[in-house]
């Protein structure tokens, strides 16, 4: 030990000697990577939850490339009178029109009563034709409109609420805008805000009004949760040592984690995520914790040593505290990278990638910056910390908390099998959910658009179905077209779907009109040729690309598309399993197979991994923290020991997420291994500090703990309020799934700490491990 301590003085002797050296480019290197920020890029799609090869990804990108499909605006219109009238379809025609010169919407890709065509049987064949004319719109016209969609099932739920209150109108973006569709959101928000004055009510929703309002969402949410992070971590900072410096020093770390760490993202081209929004306070909250348990050894040093200079202090500081924070951040590390090994997620795994890189960061800054910046100042005593060795009122508390500890082990013990006992319980019960909207406030405008459409029509999430048969035309086969439209009915009986397009719906149609518009004769019929012939009808007087989103060039590939009105993963994946089940069972032979796909699909697929990688996720930060800790401490005993009060607290989260209905889902997903990779810190700590006070000064057992409690322990405090505060910053989140996260790892924290500081003292108390050097 004495000879690890000789290397730790030579090695910031030299640290010191080169001081200005090393502040220079610390500071340099710093502004240098955070320069990359301003070109960071922002993903708020869901497809970003996959790898870019994911075979469902890549076969969803492939039908829609086919298909032409595209994850639109919706902008929903709402007269309460009905939608049927001049006016209304005046609004809606002009709305149409204005689309088409917002920048980002693709001009050809619009689709409203204004846009789309009815097809009606003539004497001559069909006659394929709008709706209306804007020049001889009336409101006798306008009633003509509404029979004409009353005789058209395709539009009905899908274009026209069934209560006829309600139209929509539909605008795909451009696919340069892949990445911009906030800028397209606030254009086509700004637009309707020029129809405010108008009895009608305007709703903005849609796939792709989700990711727009989500970016601007989590903009506003940064600007807020970040600097007040940040001032909450001063705040405790003054309390703590009262001291300018005491301030300064610490939030240099913090800038460096988190402006390198942000930095590097956009350096590599990696994408702002939504999850990512939590990152900066998160390392705030982790990058400050080094700097209290330094400069918190270097004013009790100060405290005791007055004659000291202040090379003497650094250096003496750093050779107690390098150990310790090298251990705890190399365990917070290793928390991060789990998640990074252990998700399948793209955004999730960079969430644990530059977190470690931060947080190995703040090692840095803290081995070599802090030390090389206190070199500047002079020698300073700190007013909580008495040359005369009195404790300031909270290192009063923690001394209290030693003595409960020593008179109650048994008791501490019996109370942390019972929360193993509930958290067994709980994790048993968890329930694995997740919900694109759930991402805002109930009240906010998305939300309420989301939940108007999906009331009033068909619904905003999509699941296709691709159906392959294997010639040109195989479609018109009135077999094939039978069987899609079996699996229609099929779908639509299934909970939350609330209808189905395909090309099927056309051909129905386009055999009513030629046959009297008779009721009867709105269906499939038998003779392939004849539905042949009806397509060469329609585009005599239509145009053949109508029919690109429901059927390929070559009439062998078509897409049903199933509307639901809900993206609860929870609702969606029971409907994904029975079309499957059904598409196995009574569609697929050697002539025609489906292949589901789309949204819901997609959403399905890699939601229901979440479980899987938390587990997996929260056993490896647990797995790596028990062998590094063993390591260090050349116990087996120490990592056992380290690991129990992380480990009740993970195990009391999921009794807290079972009793206050808390799904496992994107965010929340995360705490668990952050929180064994943050929480260990206070266990390493106080095996660390005893095992110096047991071993190095061979003190009585009672008299190590007082020790401990007053100097460690008050330092532990205020590192647990940093995290505590930090992390319950998120708490204040405009974004609901990270103000769920930012509660757990709160919670989390806390009971860490509390075990740290009670159950694990308690422990080595009773059971006096063979690695300690104890003495009555």
């Amino acid at each position: 030990m004495k000879n690890q301590q000789n290397k730790a003085t030579k090695f910031f002797n030299k640290v010191t000697s080169h001081y200005k050296t090393i502040l220079a480019f610390s500071l340099l290197f710093m502004v240098g990577v955070a320069l990359f920020i301003p070109t960071m890029t922002k993903d708020t799609s869901y497809d970003a939850f996959l790898p870019k090869d994911d075979p469902i990804l890549v076969f969803r990108n492939q039908t829609k490339e086919t298909f032409g499909l595209k994850d639109p605006m919706v902008i929903a219109i709402v007269n309460e009178n009905g939608i049927f009238n001049k006016k209304s379809l005046e609004l809606v025609h002009e709305l149409s029109e204005r689309l088409k010169t917002v920048p980002g919407i693709d001009p050809d890709q619009i689709t409203s009563l204004a846009t789309e065509n009815n097809i009606v049987g003539t004497y001559d064949g069909l006659a394929v034709e709008p709706f209306y004319e804007i020049d001889d719109l009336t409101d006798e016209k306008a009633k003509e409109v509404a029979a004409a969609i009353d005789d058209f099932d395709l539009y009905k739920g899908n274009l026209v609420s069934y209560d006829r209150t309600t139209t929509l109108i539909v605008a795909e973006m451009l696919d340069s805008y892949d990445k911009k569709q906030h800028e397209v959101y606030k254009s086509l928000m700004a637009l309707l805000d020029e129809y405010t004055a108008r009895t009608e009510q305007f709703y903005l929703a849609g796939e792709g009004a989700v990711s727009g309002y989500l970016i601007k969402y989590i903009d506003e949410d940064a600007m807020k949760t970040n600097p007040f992070a940040a001032l909450v971590i001063s705040i405790i900072l003054i309390f703590a040592y009262r001291r300018v410096r005491g301030v300064v020093l610490p939030n240099i770390m913090v800038l460096a984690a988190v402006g390198i760490a942000l930095g590097a993202m956009a350096a590599f081209g990696v994408d702002f995520f939504v999850i990512t929004n939590g990152l900066p306070v998160v390392l705030i909250a982790i990058a400050v914790a080094d700097g209290i348990h330094i400069l918190g050894e270097y004013y009790e040093i100060a405290a005791k040593h007055p004659a000291y200079s202040q090379k003497e202090l650094v250096v003496n500081t750093m050779v107690q505290m390098w150990r310790p924070i090298t251990i705890t951040s190399i365990t917070t590390i290793a928390g991060f990278l789990a998640i990074a090994a252990s998700s399948y997620m793209p955004p999730m795994t960079y969430f644990g990638i530059f977190g470690a890189l931060g947080v190995g960061v703040a090692l840095v800054y803290a081995l070599f910056m802090i030390p090389s910046a206190m070199m500047f100042l002079k020698p300073q005593m700190s007013r909580a910390y008495k040359p005369n060795q009195e404790i300031d009122w909270f290192g009063k508390i923690m001394e209290r908390t030693g003595k409960f500890v020593l008179k109650n082990p048994r008791t501490i013990v019996v109370v942390a099998v019972l929360i193993i006992g509930f958290g067994i319980n709980g994790a048993s019960k968890l329930i694995i959910n997740e919900d694109r909207i759930k991402n805002f406030q109930s009240e906010e405008p998305i939300v309420l658009a989301d939940a108007l459409i999906n009331s009033k029509t068909d619904g905003t999430s999509y699941l296709d179905v691709l159906v392959e048969t294997p010639e040109s035309e195989d479609l018109f086969a009135p077999e094939n077209l039978r069987k899609i439209e079996a699996l229609q009915n099929y779908a639509e009986t299934l909970p939350h779907v609330k209808g189905s397009t395909s090309i099927v719906d056309f051909i129905k149609k386009m055999n009513q009109s030629l046959n009297e518009n008779k009721k009867e004769a709105y269906s499939i019929p038998d003779d392939k040729d004849l539905i042949a012939q009806y397509f060469l009808l329609y585009s005599a007087s239509g145009d053949p690309t109508d029919f690109d989103n429901y059927v390929d060039y070559d009439y062998r590939l078509a897409n049903i598309r199933l509307k639901m009105d809900t993206s609860e993963y929870l609702h969606e994946k029971p409907v994904v399993d029975q079309t499957n089940a059904y598409i196995d069972a009574h569609f697929n032979t050697s002539t025609i197979k489906a292949t589901t796909t789309g949204k819901v699909t997609v959403d399905a697929y890699w939601i229901n991994r979440l479980g899987y990688n938390h587990f997996l996720g929260a056993g490896l930060a647990l797995l790596v923290v028990l062998i590094f800790a063993a390591f260090s401490f050349r116990s087996v005993w120490a990592g056992i020991l380290t690991i129990i009060p992380v480990s009740i607290s993970v195990l009391f989260i999921y009794t807290v997420m079972g009793l206050l209905d808390i799904w496992l889902a994107i965010g929340t997903s995360m705490f668990a291994a952050i929180a064994i990779g943050i929480g260990v810190d206070f266990a390493v700590h106080t095996v660390d500090r005893l095992k110096y006070l047991l071993n190095e000064k061979a003190l009585p057992i009672k008299q190590a703990y007082q020790e401990f409690y007053k100097s460690a322990g008050r330092a532990l405090l205020f590192n647990f309020l940093a995290l505590a505060l930090g992390f319950s910053v998120l708490m204040t989140s405009s974004v609901p799934p990270l103000s769920q996260f930012g509660f757990l790892v709160a919670v989390a924290v806390s009971v860490s700490f509390i075990g740290s500081l009670t159950l694990l003292p308690a422990l080595i108390y009773l059971i006096r491990p063979k690695f300690l050097n104890i003495t009555k």
